[in-house]
């Protein structure tokens, strides 16, 4: 079966190039497309690079609506939503397809941070269990695009937190899903940009206004003052 990687960005080409390479080495024999969902505001000049991906310049901003349009540029019968900051596992591909045979229409990666710290290594310890933080996006949701389409895809006004939004339709709808515990590497530069501590307390911030219903644009502003 086919699977589409497919990574939306917003200026993030010395990512991609390194993407690029991972997909290169780990995946250059293995049933994969890669399509990079670019913001039209992006400045970047993502549609020259080489390698093993289809560039998509999207309609819309927004994380969101990037997936919906690259997932509806899409061939795949698996969809994997990665972000730019986030390597996947080398054994993803094969971590996917066990998963999905086991029973499970849409999962989810656990992960740690690259580079690591303490605190760090601590939240990444929550990132294999299930519990009310789980299934953020750094994790690379992946799902039989059936999931994708009978749940109409990310929620596009959702400008923060969609991913959340999206996970709590799947556990509404009782899809099967699990979390594989072949960790991911996320970039930790938000955390170096600010401290260990503003950052959580602004993502503690920002959940609780999610859970409260709060509009995504008021959370996103929140949010971004916040944080430098």
């Amino acid at each position: 079966m086919l699977i589409s990687i497919i990574i939306p960005t917003y200026n993030e080409y010395s990512n991609i190039e390194r993407l690029s390479a991972f997909f290169s080495n780990v995946n250059q024999q293995q049933t994969t497309e890669v399509i990079v969902a670019d913001s039209p505001l992006s400045n970047d000049s993502l549609s020259t690079l080489s390698g093993p991906f289809h560039y998509v310049r999207t309609q819309q901003t927004g994380r969101a609506a990037q997936m919906n349009e690259g997932a509806l540029a899409s061939k795949g019968d698996i969809l994997v939503f990665l972000h730019a900051d986030v390597t996947p596992p080398d054994s993803f591909h094969m971590d996917i397809l066990t998963a999905l045979e086991q029973g499970n229409d849409f999962g989810f990666f656990a992960y740690d941070f690259a580079p690591s710290s303490f605190w760090l290594t601590v939240n990444a310890s929550f990132t294999g269990k299930k519990g009310v933080f789980a299934g953020g996006g750094d994790q690379i949701h992946f799902m039989k695009r059936s999931v994708f389409e009978q749940l109409r895809g990310y929620d596009p006004k959702m400008v923060i937190m969609e991913d959340f939004e999206f996970f709590k339709r799947i556990k509404r709808n009782k899809i099967p899903y699990t979390i594989v515990q072949k960790r991911a590497q996320v970039s930790s530069r938000k955390y170096v940009k600010n401290s260990w501590l503003r950052v959580n307390f602004a993502n503690l911030c920002a959940f609780i206004l999610f859970s409260l219903k709060a509009d995504s644009q008021i959370i996103k502003t929140c949010y971004t003052k916040m944080l430098r």
